[in-house]
């Protein structure tokens, strides 16, 4: 064989080796960047609380009495489930305030009461937070006290596509 023949054989060989070691090495080295999280995801705990079973939650903690950030958070948490079209029905409401709170009268929203110790752990600095509740009644995300409507739309929308629970 010629010296020419040779290296175009060589290289119609690694013209057809090339895919296959490409996708040898994406397989096996290459790890995709995170996808960006807008609520901050916490070690699952379950906080003891009544809530739906068999349903993802937006739980909603206010302080005492839910004051215009709470109620601010209470829209978005309607939004975001109504966002989430054919899969809201997987998604319920809560709004959780100790004893002695204003009751909040909202349609789809469950109000849990809670002794003042048992909102520790869920909103440390006494704003109104917004968590997601998996269906198993453990907490998994936190917003922040002005989360980004659309934020959350993302996070929970890819929390109910991944989970073959709810």
């Amino acid at each position: 064989m010629a010296r020419a023949d040779r290296i175009k054989l060589l290289l119609l060989m690694g013209l057809f080796a090339a895919p296959v070691l490409a996708a040898w090495l994406a397989r096996e080295h290459w790890r995709p960047a995170g996808l960006p999280v807008h609520g901050e995801l916490l070690a699952p705990f379950a906080p003891g609380l009544d809530l739906p079973r068999g349903r993802w939650v937006l739980l909603t903690v206010a302080a005492r009495d839910c004051d215009a950030a709470c109620r601010h958070q209470l829209y978005l948490t309607r939004q975001v489930r109504l966002a989430q079209g054919r899969e809201r029905g997987r998604v319920a409401r809560a709004l959780l305030q100790p004893p002695g709170g204003a009751a909040v009268e909202e349609p789809g929203l469950r109000r849990l009461l809670s002794p003042e110790s048992g909102l520790e752990g869920l909103s440390a600095d006494g704003s109104a937070r917004t968590y997601v509740v998996d269906p198993l009644g453990r907490v998994m995300l936190r917003f922040p006290a002005r989360p980004e409507g659309k934020g959350m739309i993302r996070d929970l929308g890819r929390l109910l596509k991944a989970s073959g629970i709810g």
